[in-house]
């Protein structure tokens, strides 16, 4: 089931490719042929000359956050230094996931000559670049090092290539596994001494009682970040990859891949584990986990922080109660953590880019972002080594176990969805074409073996590295 490839990693795809790729041929044609392209920036990436008596002006572009509170406090610090550097600032929210529509927009707006100045997003650079949609920001990162330290492994392994820094690391976000201590307790389990994916399987089911309205299991198999992450997870965790190392294989459909789905399937297919499974899982969205959770109608979940954050800010009661697990290990025995987090982004032939770089260094000042990153709840963790020994972030540490957990767990190493291969396009489109959660649809609710649907899903992968000039 494998297939040799051609592996030209460092060549941009055909506009056409990647209109393929992300799934977006029409729409994102249409906003390409409706765009208005702005004035050309001056050569090099410098400074558009201004109107005479006119102040010059950025577009910021800001992924939506799942904690909506965090979207002000970000774009009220982007305004405030507008505001003292006679910058006119418009900020606009995005989609939050790359399986969303925001990766085809921009790449149009970049064809179009009118992308925003500035982008902060997640797991996007790889695809950008890979698109020649990017530019370069080794000068400023340079600075920031200077500065701050090293930024974390999983900022490196994202946005440096060949050398080039094609990002401004800005913050890693925390996350992982999240647990009412209190029902593990009741049910007779140390929630933190469930190390293993089964454990914990074993304690959502002993905890569940569907007559009360709370469940186990709080995790979907639907379209999204958060399914596709958890699913992931598990296939690395029983030994299973997309490719080999050099990317000159695909690899998904192994023994250890369709070990690893068996344990997914049977979770959401078996009368056994079915008291431990929400009601409507199965169409589940990235945000449906987090109202059950803080609901107070699941007792166990993977997701970003913004669980912890929201149940915080609302003084939900089940604040006290939350307890951040350690990261998951399966028959491998090892524990597969990686660090990722949010970078700036300088879209290819944005103007005013000596301004947009200015922004990046302001918001990474300690007395701008720690405020934000203090308030978020772990939604916001530092990127850079320096931040660890600063005060504010030792003490909020000592105070709250969990944000330490979460800082700890945004250190790790793991290459992630790409191991055991560098990052590559390749697998920044697998997560924007849903190739796993499509799987398990198919398992689940088409009934499709796991056999089968994997040898599906491995077919998938080959035929979306073709379409990038790969496996041919």
């Amino acid at each position: 089931m494998s297939q040799q490839e051609r592996n030209p990693l460092n060549s941009a795809m055909s506009r056409r490719q990647a209109l393929k790729l992300m799934g977006g041929l029409a729409g994102m044609a249409t906003l390409a042929a409706c765009a208005a392209p702005s004035a050309a920036p001056a050569a090099g990436g410098g400074e558009a000359a201004a109107p005479a008596g006119a102040n010059p002006s950025l577009l910021v572009a800001h992924r939506r956050e799942y904690f909506a509170e965090m979207e002000t406090i970000f774009s009220d610090a982007v305004k405030a230094w507008g505001a003292e550097n006679n910058v006119d600032i418009e900020t606009t929210t995005v989609a939050a996931e790359a399986n969303q529509d925001f990766v085809p927009k921009l790449m149009a707006e970049v064809q179009a000559g009118n992308p925003p100045n500035l982008v902060y997003h997640v797991r996007l650079v790889q695809l950008l670049h890979a698109n020649n949609a990017l530019e370069p920001v080794s000068d400023t990162v340079a600075e920031l090092i200077d500065t701050y330290g090293e930024p974390a492994f999983g900022q490196k392994n994202a946005a440096q290539i060949d050398n080039e820094w094609y990002a401004i690391p800005y913050m890693m976000s925390g996350g992982g596994p999240y647990g009412r201590r209190s029902k593990f307790e009741e049910a007779g389990f140390d929630p933190l001494a469930l190390e293993t994916y089964e454990q914990r399987r074993d304690a959502a089911l002993a905890m569940s009682d569907p007559s009360a309205n709370f469940y186990g299991w709080g995790l979907t198999y639907n379209t999204g970040g958060d399914a596709t992450g958890f699913i992931e997870h598990v296939v690395q965790s029983w030994g299973g990859h997309y490719t080999n190392e050099d990317v000159s294989e695909v690899t998904f459909n192994s023994p250890e891949t369709i070990a690893a789905i068996e344990f997914i399937a049977e979770i959401y297919t078996s009368e056994t584990y079915a008291p431990m499974i929400p009601p409507g899982v199965a169409s589940w969205n990235d945000s449906s986990n987090n109202e059950a959770f803080v609901a107070g109608t699941i007792g166990y979940t993977n997701n970003s922080a913004s669980i912890y954050a929201k149940a915080k800010d609302d003084g939900n009661p089940i604040f006290e109660d939350i307890v951040r697990l350690e990261t998951a290990i399966g028959p491998t025995g090892e524990k597969l953590e990686a660090g990722g987090g949010g970078q700036f982004n300088i879209p290819r032939g944005a103007a005013h880019q000596d301004l947009a770089k200015q922004l990046t260094k302001y918001m990474l000042q300690p007395d701008i972002f720690l405020p934000i990153s203090l308030i978020s709840a772990g939604l916001f963790l530092p990127a850079y080594d320096a931040y660890y020994s600063m005060d504010e972030v030792v003490s909020a540490y000592e105070a709250d176990p969990n944000l330490a957990s979460m800082g700890r767990a945004t250190l790790g190493t793991h290459v992630g969805a790409s191991w055991p291969a560098q990052p590559n396009p390749l697998f920044d489109a697998i997560n924007a074409q849903a190739v796993l959660t499509d799987m398990m649809a198919q398992i689940v609710a088409q009934g499709a073996t796991v056999e089968g649907a994997v040898a599906q899903a491995h077919d998938r992968i080959i035929t979306i590295g073709q379409e990038m000039g790969m496996f041919t």
